[in-house]
């Protein structure tokens, strides 16, 4: 049995990503959790992923059933503790469809979960919902490697012509060094505002987390380099 210590992110058995840098194209992926909002931010933030491909969500483990045998996905982003059930169940059909799947757990108890033996070889990790981005972001770039685990290919146009004036005037003060905190007081909007904008220009832009910080801090760089008219 494998049990969980202390941390918010415990690898499987053999503390080994699987052999996902072998897989041809980017690896489709299938999100399980019953709080929408939670499952909305997940499926957001796993579809700006470069080498990776949301290709259905859920809520219950009805649900989550159907779209592993649908799609037969290479990944399963489950939370255990479903409305009408286990998660563990959706992992057992998840592993029936796709035996070479990997299941990245996300749960508010992660500390308290055992693995059962059916699902050791198969667990790339458990999350604690309270450092779920950071660590699943980490947990992605163990599983796609640092190739396949790129920013999604940008749209085309520059900042300017990609975002709004607002989105543009909090990606110069990202650009400058600020928080979010002390951008939204600048601005005189709330934090949490800011973080939405955030992902809005990172959507925009191809890019997510900390490579929009250093996106934003360059294109600052370049234009206060450019010379006076």
């Amino acid at each position: 049995m494998h049990g969980q210590g202390s941390g918010s992110v415990a690898r499987g058995p053999d503390d080994q990503p699987s052999a996902a840098g072998g897989h041809a194209g980017p690896l489709s992926c299938v999100i399980v959790e019953d709080q929408a909002m939670f499952l909305d931010m997940l499926g957001g933030m796993l579809s700006m992923r470069g080498g990776l491909r949301v290709v259905d969500r859920a809520r219950s483990v009805a649900a989550g059933k159907r779209c592993c045998q649908q799609h037969r996905p290479d990944l399963l982003v489950l939370d255990l503790a479903l409305s009408d059930g286990s998660g563990l169940e959706v992992a057992r059909a998840f592993l029936e469809a796709n035996p070479a799947g990997r299941v990245i757990v996300v749960s508010g108890h992660a500390s308290d979960f055992v693995c059962p033996a059916w699902l050791n070889h198969s667990l790339q990790a458990v999350i604690d919902k309270n450092e779920t981005f950071q660590a699943l972001r980490q947990e992605l770039d163990e599983l796609l490697g640092p190739a396949r685990s790129a920013p999604a290919i940008p749209r085309e146009g520059t900042p300017a012509e990609l975002l709004t004036a607002r989105e543009a005037e909090i990606f110069a003060l990202i650009g400058d060094g600020f928080t979010s905190r002390e951008i939204g007081e600048k601005l005189t909007i709330s934090e949490q505002t800011v973080q939405t904008h955030r992902k809005r220009i990172a959507a925009k832009l191809g890019t997510h987390g900390d490579e929009l910080t250093r996106l934003a801090v360059a294109h600052r760089q370049r234009y206060l380099a450019r010379p006076a008219e």
